[in-house]
């Protein structure tokens, strides 16, 4: 007689790891991030040839890569806090411990989603009083270019808000893979 194996239990996620829509929106901002890299390492690369060509360059090249920088920055916020890859005091989590500690994360995602929400109120503003602005060189409108901040600090606006209500949705520690290169 052969006994049928009942099926694992799935396994939860470990402690500061992301589940469901918060991982699909950190591929996502990967990806994007990844994008924007690739766009300022092209357009970088094409001003430092342009250089050397007898013909004269174009201005679109660095106005691109700059606008690209700039976006990465605010983009990729939410997804380094999610992952533990923010700058971090943990000086005090040293002299702390039990529900000291858990008190001073609280307040500290509660102070990044205050932080957040006023960021969003002047990306807000940006983008109703932009309307009519573009780019000097391309002539992209200012509303396209301040998209990426509004993204990027609304998904560090949801992931603070998710820590305060989810103990462990935001990673304590760095994940090691992600962090190999960060610190060494």
């Amino acid at each position: 007689m052969s006994s049928a194996r009942e099926p694992a239990p799935p396994a939860e996620s470990p402690p500061g790891r992301e589940v469901g829509v918060l991982r699909w929106l950190g591929y996502v901002e990967q990806l994007i991030g990844g994008l924007l890299i690739l766009v300022i390492f092209v357009f970088v690369l094409m001003q430092a040839v342009q250089r050397y060509l007898p013909t004269g360059t174009w201005v679109g090249a660095g106005e691109l890569s700059r606008f690209a920088l700039a976006g990465l920055t605010f983009l990729m916020a939410g997804y380094l806090y999610g992952h533990g890859l923010h700058i971090a005091v943990l000086v005090i989590d040293r002299y702390t411990s039990g529900r000291t500690t858990k008190a001073l994360h609280v307040l500290t995602h509660v102070l990044v989603v205050v932080v957040s929400l006023l960021l969003l109120n002047e990306v807000w503003f940006l983008l109703t009083d932009s309307v009519s602005q573009s780019t000097p060189a391309l002539g992209i409108p200012m509303l396209w270019i301040y998209l990426l901040p509004l993204v990027g600090i609304l998904t560090l606006t949801v992931r603070s808000a998710v820590a305060i209500f989810v103990p462990g949705a935001i990673a304590a520690e760095p994940d090691p893979i992600v962090a190999e290169g960060a610190g060494t």
